[in-house]
Order: structure tokens, then sequence, then C-alpha cells
């Protein structure tokens, strides 16, 4: 997609209002709060990020709502990424007269407060398959409780509006179904001989992964053009064998991001706890398949 013309001080409700339309896209805002705030957990840092984003590319899921919150945990850490829709924002304006800090710091506010009081449960990594199962709460839960401080950060826009990329639709899907483990890492591949002065690889280039590595693809040589063929096929079997039905809707958004032929499937995310499927629905893994032929087997 073309990249909407930013206000030149990157107002945030000015990139609000000017939100490309038909497209899926996103802007992150940082948020900040008062320096004498305690925000820090016991055990991690806690690192929070907040993305409004135009459409949901999985909205062929009913009941999805309009903010999703996903959670990762690496070396010392916990990251927690808020996801809020265009039209969510501009509700919560109007309720604030017009205050965006306020609007946003009412799904903000909820979402730190509690990964705060749950960090060992989100530490301990299980936190996003148990909350698609719905055995346990969202971080989204008590939007209407009172979160003091954190209900008013100060707002800035990092740039203006980008292509929803493959970081964030990882992190809808994980929202809905639990965690896809696409090995996201950047590639540095292994040398080979011949040496080509005219391959990236050759030279020593680290590439981005899926994004810069597909870029890059037709100015490798013969040898590194086959090694990264075969890393990405390993990256994406892992992926799907870790989460079949949070992969099948990754691979429907990417194809409905990018206006393409859509697959006919239409995955849903795991039964609630208690809510087990009619033998004759169709399977929530998105194969096609009536439940008592597939994972009711």
């Amino acid at each position: 997609m073309a990249t909407q013309p930013a206000p030149q001080n990157l107002d945030p409700a000015a990139l609000l209002q000017a939100a490309p339309e038909e497209e899926f896209a996103l802007i992150e805002l940082r948020l900040d709060w008062p320096p004498d705030l305690d925000i820090y957990p016991e055990r991690m840092q806690l690192w929070l990020r907040c993305f409004v984003i135009t459409a949901d590319p999985l909205g062929w899921i009913p009941d999805r709502g309009d903010a999703w919150t996903a959670v990762t945990v690496e070396d010392d850490v916990l990251e927690v990424d808020l996801y809020l829709t265009v039209p969510a924002v501009r509700a919560a304006m109007e309720e604030h007269d017009g205050d965006m800090a306020a609007a946003i710091g009412r799904y903000a506010g909820t979402v730190m407060s509690a990964a705060l009081e749950r960090e060992d449960e989100l530490i301990a990594g299980d936190y996003p398959r148990r909350a698609a199962r719905g055995e346990t709460p969202r971080l989204l839960t008590d939007l209407d409780g009172d979160h003091g401080a954190f209900a008013r950060p100060s707002i800035q826009a990092r740039r203006s509006w980008s292509a929803v990329g493959l970081g964030a639709l990882t992190d809808l899907v994980q929202h809905a179904f639990g965690t896809v483990d696409l090995d996201r890492s950047n590639v540095l591949l292994d040398p080979v001989e011949p040496v080509s002065e005219t391959c990236p690889a050759c030279q020593g280039q680290q590439f981005g992964y899926p994004s810069s590595l597909e870029e890059a693809k037709e100015s490798l040589c013969g040898p590194h053009k086959a090694a990264a063929k075969i890393l990405n096929t390993e990256r994406i079997a892992r992926a799907r064998h870790s989460n079949p039905a949070g992969w099948r809707a990754v691979d429907k958004a990417v194809m409905r991001i990018n206006k393409l032929p859509e697959p006919t499937f239409a995955p849903q995310p795991p039964r609630v706890v208690g809510a087990t499927p009619a033998r004759n629905d169709p399977c929530f893994c998105g194969s096609g398949k009536k439940y008592k032929r597939c994972h009711g087997a």
C-alpha cells in the first residue's frame, strides 16, 4: 500500500483523522506515564506497545471485538502489544470529549494494570493458549475499572500509517488462536564457495525475515538461493505444526491484506472451555471437515 502523507509534527489526533480507508494499515503510538509511576514488575521489564489499525484482518471471525492483545517473553523483557481499531479509538474519543489520552488510556491502563498484577502467569508462557480457550481472563477484561495514573498517558506517534506486516498478523492471530511459533529472527546464511561479488549473502548481509529475505531472493547466488528456500520451508513447517488453525488464519489474513484470492476455509478460534462443538458443526481448526470427522473423532 502507499503510506499516507503524515502531518509534519506526527500529531496522533491528526494521523487518526487521516487514516486510510479501504486498506489495512496501522500506526504505532508511544505511550508515556508520569516518571514517578511504579511500572516495574518484580522479575522482568514491562514494555507496552500500542497500535491503531484501520481494519481487522481476521474479520471473518464473529464477535471479534475491536481491541486485542498479544504477549511476548524474550530474555528479560515482557512485551505486551495492544491493538485498537480506528473506529474504537474514535468512539472512545467521543465519550471523552475528544481527549485522545483518556480514550487510549482506558485500554492501555487496563492492560498495564493487568500485566503488573499477573506477571508470573504471563512469563510462564502458556497465557496465549489458555486465554484463547477461555481458561484465564483476558488482559482487557477489567476495561471499566479504575486504573489510576495509568489512565492518562502522554501520546506520541512514532511514524505515519504503514502496511500491516507479518508481526502484527501473528499478534492478532495469537489473541484468537494462541501462539503461532514462527521464527522471525534475522537470517545470516552460511558462507558458500565460490563467493559471488553480486550476492548480498556472500558479502555477509543479514536479512529480516520474511520480507527482506524474499526481496533479496533474485539477487542471491544459486547455493544461497537454495539455502534460503530450505530455511523458509523449515520455519513455515515449524509454525504450521505449532498451531495448525492459527497458521491457516495467518495464511487467510495475508491473502486478505494483499487482496488476493483467500482460502475457502475460515479457521475459527478454539472453543471456550465448556463449549463443545456439535458433532456436525464445522471443525474449529478450519479443515473444512465436520467436527466428528476431525478433532472430535
